[in-house]
């Protein structure tokens, strides 16, 4: 069948696959200068780009193929045939995307797109279906492939290795697309040149089917379109490429700027460099350390002017190029120095702080300190060394060893400064007083007092420390844990060339030790081993002192004897060490039932001795106390006693005696406590005898007394007497309530009788309650008279009632039961009693006075108040004392200790009123200097109750 060409047609298919390979090729580029998913997106852009070349070549050169007979293509088949192109150009580029490509690469990528060309043209030519089948040359479509694949290779071998013949950019695209272009039409116009059709073949039209015109439109516009895009794009990359190039003449003109500005700076750096080296080496020459530094193989580089001098040289030049074998250095100090310098160098460490030996160029024997650091810059190239003349630092080092040796000694030493300020101490200071030396340095010593010693003490010392310039002696001081301790101490003035004293140097050892030992025979000589209570000796010795000091004093004392009863019983039935313990317990309880400077001494076996000293004036008060304190320790020895786990029980039999003023012996008085103490076993054992007779009735009395006592109350003996108080006009204020005891086989007994022994036994607080009802209860009655309704009655309470700590409640509650009127009771208070704790008796008052009582202090005068406390207290009245009145008009001191509490009480708001007027003369005395109240027996003696009625009428 005769066949024709369109040569047009065929030149328009090799330009257009020439263009669409430019295009595909610029994109492929772009992929390899992209990252992510702009490399993959230009990857398939030119993958696409390729393919469109491919087939819009094929087709436009099947135009340009005229056949006698009409032609058509299959739609189906001529769209799809576009893919194997696409996808083979995708697998060809996604090898080239590495970074470097190799020619094993660009082959693999040019096979592939051969392939796909290839595959694209037969599938084009499949699309024409002619019957007879159209038939191929096998040589010819071997030749067609490999021109396919061999075009392409060319065409990627000059794009990714035109750089090595030195061409353009543009100029390696234009030539690779050319190529590739080739090498699609080589591959169809070989292929069609192998093709074979029957002559009277004829075209079969099939269900979709594609004009050949229209197919030329088709593949027009799609080239037109995606070509037009790539042409652009390479437009635009010419214009990027001609402004990067004008950048770069810019940034070229720019560097040549640099260039010449960092020329003139180094010159001017150069310029500021050698002056800073110079300043430098001034520097080097000023500094008073040695410095130096040396080259790999130790040999010297430079100095400063120190080290030159040391090395016998007159400038740091001399030095260079020598090395520590040229040098003065002896030949063993050389090699050291070496060895350091290689140490410091291979290690490249510094080596800091050598101390180390020298010779200089004088053959002085030096100690310096030396450092040496590696030089290096990427490497070590050097060693610099520096080192300071250190012997005379030395030399005080030693000595100050030698002086530490002499001062870390057995004794402590503490050094201050003029003022006594603490400046060190040593180790043995800080073992003995048990401060650290951060304690106490720059402190005073007075921070180690222990109290002991007085003001005069210290006073004495410092006198004889800057008189002679020393003082010792024994002090009691105090370590840091408050533990008292004595010491030996000897303090030395330090004086300056001036002859002042600049320092103050203490040194002492404890002599806690010692003092033990001494205090160790001591008690072996004067206190018992057993009960460590003091023993015969040291009893007689104090009880001498006791009689010396009652003879002095008048004040009597008392020598208590005593003895266990059946002692030796438990010595037999439980063996001596038991009776050790209970002597031993019996020691500890004697012990807490007498005062502090009261003496407790052992004899021997079971016999104690207790000295009471001066318990008093009076015999009969005297016999009351000591037989109180024989009381207690005759109730405390006879509670039971654990004795490793056995009970056990013992009593005392107790003898007194009594001593004052007069020459009996200490023998004598022992003998006459120890007769007392067997007239006590005589009486059955556990009683207390005295050793005078007519004492021992006198305590009978008065114990008989005190039982009577015990049951006056229930018994209903007591009675109120009223003693009145009148005003100057001698109308009836008031009266003060007086208790009274009407015993009935003893008659009349006196309150200074037996309100002593009341406060003493406590019997006194119920007592003082019945008396505070009594009153209240008058006042009640009195209220319904119209000469007593306003009445008052005073009610004297005694210490021991007024501070017990429900007192006010007391008071409360009476006034509640009675029903009297508050504002008509008056509490008189003693001065001993407001004074003792006296906050708490102002709160208590005061608690008082806001329920309507009044206060009065009774027998004002006779005791020690004070004027800041009577301001404070929340008084009504002060009670004149009748020892006052009685000699008012002819004693002058009393006439004035009276004017004065009157004018005191009228100045501080306080009525006053005085007992024991007994003259008219007393009276007017009072009236004449402001006294409005009085009270005594002028106007009327304590009387019962009716008849101070009949008083009143």
């Amino acid at each position: 069948m005769q066949i024709t060409w369109n040569y047009s047609l065929v030149c328009l298919s090799i330009l257009v696959a020439m263009i669409g390979s430019f295009t595909a090729l610029t994109h492929a580029q772009r992929m390899r200068l992209s990252n992510g998913h702009a490399a993959t997106l230009w990857m398939v852009a030119g993958s696409i780009t390729l393919g469109l070349a491919t087939w819009s070549m094929h087709f436009i050169g099947m135009l340009a193929f005229h056949l006698p007979i009409p032609v058509s293509y299959d739609l189906t088949l001529t769209l799809l045939s576009v893919l194997p192109v696409i996808l083979a150009s995708l697998l060809g580029f996604r090898v080239l995307r590495d970074t470097r490509i190799s020619i094993r690469r660009i082959l693999i990528s040019g096979l592939l797109m051969g392939a796909g060309i290839s595959a694209m043209h037969y599938i084009g030519m499949a699309a024409l279906r002619m019957s007879p089948s159209i038939g191929y040359t096998p040589s010819i479509v071997v030749l067609s492939i490999a021109i396919a694949a061999i075009a392409s290779w060319g065409a990627l071998l000059m794009m990714y290795q035109g750089d090595q013949v030195d061409l353009p950019p543009l100029l390696r695209f234009v030539l690779g697309a050319v190529v590739m272009g080739t090498a699609i039409s080589g591959m169809h116009y070989s292929a069609m040149m192998g093709t074979n059709i029957q002559p009277g073949s004829m075209c079969l039209g099939g269900d979709v089917r594609i004009e050949p015109n229209i197919l030329a439109m088709l593949v027009a516009i799609t080239s037109l379109f995606w070509f037009g895009g790539g042409i652009l794009a390479t437009l635009f990359d010419q214009r990027m490429v001609r402004q990067n190039s004008l950048a770069l003449v810019q940034l070229q003109a720019a560097h040549a700027a640099l260039e010449q500005r960092a020329k003139q700076m180094a010159a001017e750096m150069t310029r500021e460099l050698n002056e800073s080296k110079s300043m430098l080496y001034l520097i080097l020459d000023t500094v008073p350390q040695a410095i130096f530094w040396k080259d790999l193989n130790s040999t010297y580089l430079g100095c400063n002017r120190v080290f030159a001098w040391d090395a016998g040289l007159s400038q740091p030049d001399d030095v260079i190029g020598k090395t520590d074998f040229d040098l003065p250095w002896t030949r063993e100090e050389s090699m050291a120095y070496r060895a350091d310098d290689h140490e410091v160098m291979n290690g490249n460490a510094a080596k800091l702080h050598i101390i180390e030996q020298l010779h200089d160029a004088n053959g002085s024997h030096l100690w310096v300190d030396t450092s040496k650091m590696p030089l290096s810059n990427s490497a070590v190239f050097g060693v610099l060394g520096i080192y300071e003349n250190i012997t005379e630092r030395k030399q005080l080092e030693e000595d100050r060893r030698i002086a530490a040796i002499t001062f870390e000694t057995q004794e402590a030493i503490l050094i201050t400064d003029a003022t006594a300020t603490i400046m060190r101490v040593n180790q043995a200071f800080q073992d003995i007083t048990g401060y650290s030396a951060e304690d106490v340095i720059g402190k005073n010593p007075r921070i180690l007092q222990s109290g002991r010693h007085d003001e005069a003490f210290y006073k004495t010392m410092w006198t004889t420390l800057r008189e002679t310039g020393k003082w010792s002696g024994e002090i009691w001081d105090k370590r840091k844990n408050g533990e008292i301790y004595p010491k030996s101490i000897t303090i030395t003035a330090v004086y300056d060339d001036r002859r002042q004293v600049s320092n103050y140097v203490a040194v002492f050892t404890d002599i806690s030790q010692r003092k033990r030992s001494e205090e160790e025979i001591r008690n072996l000589a004067f206190y018992d081993p057993l009960t460590k209570l003091p023993n015969r000796r040291l009893l007689m010795d104090r009880l001498q002192q006791a009689m010396a000091i009652s003879m002095r004093s008048g004040l009597h004392g008392a020598l208590i004897f005593l003895d266990l009863d059946h002692f030796k019983n438990i010595n037999d039935t439980l063996g001596h060490a038991m009776g050790d313990l209970l002597l031993i317990e019996v020691a500890q309880r004697l012990k807490t039932c007498v005062r502090e400077g009261d003496t407790v001494a052992r004899l021997g076996g079971d016999e104690f001795v207790v000295v009471l000293e001066e318990l008093g004036s009076k015999v009969d008060e005297v016999a009351t106390q000591s037989e109180l304190v024989a009381e207690k320790i005759r109730g405390r020895l006879s509670q039971p006693y654990d004795l490793d786990n056995h009970e056990y029980h013992t009593t005392p039999s107790i003898g007194i005696s009594l001593f004052r003023d007069h020459l009996d012996n200490v023998e004598e008085l022992l003998k006459h406590a120890d007769v007392a103490m067997y007239q006590a076993k005589s009486a059955g054992r556990n009683t207390i005898r005295f050793f005078d007779p007519n004492m021992q009735k006198a305590l009978e009395v008065r114990a008989a007394l005190e039982t009577d006592l015990r049951h006056a109350l229930e018994k209903q003996e007591f009675r109120l007497y009223y003693q009145i108080q009148v005003d100057s006009f001698h109308h009836p204020l008031g009266a003060e309530a007086l208790l009274r005891w009407e015993h009935p086989e003893r008659g009349f007994v006196f309150p200074d009788q037996f309100i002593p022994l009341a406060e003493e036994t406590g019997l006194i607080l119920p007592i003082g309650y019945w008396v505070l009802q009594t009153a209240c209860a008058q006042l009640k009655a009195w209220q319904h008279d119209v000469r007593t309704c306003n009445l008052t009655v005073a009610v004297n309470v005694s210490a021991r009632q007024f501070h017990q700590a429900d007192f006010v409640s007391q008071i409360q509650d009476v006034l509640r039961e009675s029903g009297a009127k508050p504002s008509l009771l008056k509490l008189e208070l003693t001065e001993s009693t407001v004074l003792k704790n006296i906050e708490d008796t102002i709160e208590k008052m005061n608690e008082i006075r806001m329920l309507g009582v009044s206060f009065s202090m009774d027998d004002f005068g006779t005791g020690y108040s004070s004027l800041a406390y009577l301001k404070r207290l929340p008084l009504d009245q002060i009670k004149i004392d009748r020892s006052f009145v009685l000699d008012i008009t002819s004693d002058p001191n009393d006439a004035a200790i009276v004017h004065t509490i009157i004018a005191m009480s009228q100045a501080l708001g306080l009525n006053v009123i005085a007992e024991g007027v007994e003259t008219e003369a007393q009276r007017k005395f009072l009236v004449q200097h402001g006294c409005r109240a009085f009270q005594g027996y002028l106007f009327s003696k304590p009387v019962a109750l009716e008849q101070f009625v009949v008083l009143l009428s």
